[in-house]
């Protein structure tokens, strides 16, 4: 029998109902014709419409908590969640402005009369602030300093040094004569900075000039934020990741400072900052040569030291954060400074390092909060041009691309390096962008903790992107390591909020004072990786959050435990995209609640593109499984690939059963009016689906199997459609997917 699946409505979805009896739960899956959307095939076999799925919420529903009354909802947020099939284009237009603006050629194509090239500046526009709070459509950073024709960077200095506070005074003379020497500071400043070969003057004194007119934005940025309030902002960083989600704890400091904050000059200064490191390493790379002589000058200002230094084998120590450091040639030791750090007395700190080995952002452990790219109020920005083999980046945390009010950013061009933190490093933010972007090299990513790798908080946008290479990112699932153990795998494993994960603060069962989550994105776009990681991870939304995970192509493995892989929970969006090779997606543990799985208003993705054979195991409620009024979708475009599940339970394309979504609840009867889908589609190859029973060998599915329809749940009955469908095709394709956005 091949019943022909095209039709519309409930009638064909009555006769489904009636083969799945007759054939035992399954039947065969006739495939579309090619001008068909298998897609779109799927929902007319249900009874939906596309223009159904999705959430757009009504005021007047009580206990759902409205975008309304839910403060620092994402300008994307309430759109995206309303149409589902938008959250592929959304993920791989994130993906793109990695491909285009993080490669080599890119960062290093120097500027001509037509482009100046910004290619940084258009990342961190992309990536950190267009998302987040529009404004910015990416044009130019705008910096057109007017460098000294005589002594620029004396001139520079001066001017730093001017608009700090600390201008260049000669002493009272009181009626003498002025002597040579120490009473003539401009002569001594540009006796200290001889040592400055000539060549690089120029490019440095940009630099500084440029620095300037980012501070000045910054400044307004922060305006009505008073010292005392910037105090109490870094008192909060300790225990904010932890006590955040689940409400435990309430600054109300953050509120009265997201209030406060003027966000487009905040922002203005820290796009300007990046781009202007990224012009002085273009300069400096012309006119760094062998013959450099080694130098090392440190001018204090009340911004900052400002140091400028060659490289050598020593290493280089300091506790407190210089406002500009500069480290040109090559750099063997290591480098024990929290470099590109504020406080809260200075909100912009940069670093550029030609060639460098090992960062401790941390020094040792005495900067417990910050280093390496963080921005704390302000912008913290690092620029690490490349790394010698083996070399690791370090920090506490708050580092290594983490920001709460503002911007911090790491960028690294090429070289392996093994990142290390302990939490909230990594790309990471709250109210802020967090940038951590990785051109090329074999890296490691591993966070003891976790929040971090792509984590963005209330407010805030967190992005983890990596260019190229064969990467392994860990969250430790551990929980003997990491602490932080989660009910739904009985204590044993940690809840990571790692790897793509857009978390908020839920204060409906505390406080009240519920803060909607941000976008957390972990981008890799080429070569060979591993993600690892425990509870709440890889493409992971919480709470008005949306955590996505894109994977450019490559034969990846992803192994995880619970609410993962393109899920989520409680009004909000996941996603696990990879576009294309050999992987392998493997459930842990509890084994569960991923690979495409939404609870409680969600809309949860996995969609693995191409014709590569892959393979994915998960115990329990996995695999295009929607509970609690949520869409969930799980889709994969092609090759042989094998499932391997639990013999008992909502697996493959399924959904749960409420009586309210049948009757109104009484007083909350929103259940009632939204719809849920659960779905699962494997559009290609031959396929194997195995059951396991207890410990024994996995056995041919009686239900699952290639070529197949199951679980065929058409819309019947009142309320809101509850639907679901497992189904299995050979050459089918989705031009949902392919219409406009072809593999890559």
């Amino acid at each position: 029998m091949k019943a022909r699946q095209l039709a519309r409505g409930s009638a064909c979805g009555a006769l489904l109902l009636g083969a799945l009896v007759l054939y035992g739960g399954q039947v065969p899956a006739e495939e579309p014709p090619a001008d068909e959307d298998a897609f779109l095939v799927a929902l007319a076999d249900l009874g939906v419409r596309a223009d159904q799925l999705g959430y757009a919420p009504r005021a007047h529903w009580q206990r759902y908590p409205h975008p309304a009354t839910t403060p620092y909802v994402l300008p994307f947020f309430s759109d995206l969640l309303a149409r589902p099939q938008d959250t592929y284009e959304f993920v791989r237009t994130l993906g793109n402005a990695v491909e285009d603006g993080l490669s080599l050629d890119a960062l290093r194509a120097a500027p001509d009369a037509k482009d100046r090239r910004e290619a940084l500046f258009r990342l961190a526009v992309l990536l950190g602030t267009e998302r987040r709070i529009g404004g910015f459509r990416g044009y130019s950073a705008n910096l057109d300093a007017e460098v000294a024709d005589v002594d620029p960077l004396v001139a520079a200095v001066a001017l730093v040094r001017e608009r700090a506070g600390a201008p260049l005074v000669r002493p009272m003379a009181f009626g003498g004569a002025y002597a040579d020497g120490a009473d003539q500071p401009r002569a001594a400043l540009s006796g200290r900075l001889a040592a400055v070969p000539e060549a690089l003057r120029v490019p440095l004194a940009r630099l500084l000039l440029d620095l300037c007119d980012a501070r000045r934005w910054i400044d307004l940025g922060l305006r009505h934020v008073d010292p005392e309030t910037r105090r109490a902002v870094f008192a909060t960083l300790g225990g904010l990741s932890e006590e955040t989600p689940d409400g435990l704890g309430y600054d109300a400091v953050l509120d009265d400072v997201a209030g406060a904050v003027d966000e487009y000059s905040l922002h203005y200064g820290a796009v300007k900052a990046m781009q202007a490191l990224h012009d002085a390493r273009r300069a400096l790379a012309a006119a760094v040569t062998d013959e450099i002589a080694a130098f090392d000058v440190r001018e204090s200002t009340p911004w900052g030291d400002i140091w400028l230094r060659s490289g050598t084998d020593a290493e280089v120590s300091a506790e407190a954060p210089p406002f500009c450091y500069v480290q040109v040639g090559v750099q063997s030791g290591a480098t024990n400074v929290p470099l590109g750090t504020t406080t809260a007395e200075r909100p912009l700190s940069v670093a550029l390092l030609v060639e460098h080995g090992d960062l401790d952002g941390s020094v040792g452990g005495r900067v417990p909060h910050g280093g390496l790219g963080s921005g704390v109020l302000g912008c913290g920005a690092v620029y690490a041009a490349k790394a010698r083999e083996g070399t690791t980046a370090r920090v506490e945390r708050w580092g290594l691309g983490a920001a709460l009010f503002g911007m911090g950013a790491f960028v690294a061009e090429e070289g392996a390096t093994a990142y290390d933190a302990k939490s909230m490093a990594q790309g990471a933010a709250f109210f802020g962008s967090g940038l951590l972007l990785d051109a090329a090299g074999d890296d490691s990513y591993h966070l003891v903790e976790g929040d971090g790798q792509g984590f963005g908080g209330p407010g805030g946008v967190g992005v983890l992107a990596d260019r190229q290479g064969n990467d392994h990112y860990r969250s430790e699932p551990r929980v003997e390591i990491a602490g932080r153990g989660d009910y739904h795998s009985d204590g044993k494993i940690a809840v990571s909020n790692a790897q793509g994960v857009g978390s908020g603060r839920r204060g409906d069962g505390s406080d009240g004072h519920s803060w909607a989550g941000g976008l957390g994105a972990l981008l890799d776009v080429d070569g060979d990786d591993v993600y690892e990681a425990g509870n709440f991870s890889q493409g992971l939304g919480y709470w008005y959050g949306t955590g996505v995970l894109w994977d450019g192509g490559g034969d990846d493995r992803f192994e995880s435990v619970y609410f993962t892989q393109g899920s989520g929970a409680h009004f909000a969006i996941g996603a696990l995209v990879d576009e294309g090779g050999n992987d392998v997606h493997k459930l842990l543990e509890t084994s569960g609640a991923g690979l495409g799985f939404g609870w409680d208003v969600v809309n949860a993705f996995l969609i693995d593109r191409g014709t590569g054979n892959d393979h994915y195991e998960a115990a329990k409620i996995s695999l295009g499984v929607a509970e609690v009024r949520s869409n969930a979708f799980f889709l994969d475009e092609g090759g042989d690939d094998t499932y391997v599940v639990n013999a008992k339970g909502k697996l493959l394309g399924d959904v749960d059963e409420r009586p309210t979504y049948a009757t109104p609840h009484r007083t909350a009867p929103f259940a009632f009016h939204i719809g849920q889908i659960g779905l699962f589609l494997d559009l290609g190859g031959t396929d194997r689906y195995l059951e396991r029973a207890g410990d024994g060998e996995p056995t041919p599915s009686e239900k699952a199997g290639d070529g197949r329809t199951w679980n065929l749940r058409p819309q019947s009955g009142p309320g809101a459609f509850n639907v679901a469908l497992g189904r299995d095709l050979d050459g089918a394709t989705s031009r949902w997917l392919t219409g406009a956005w072809p593999p890559r």
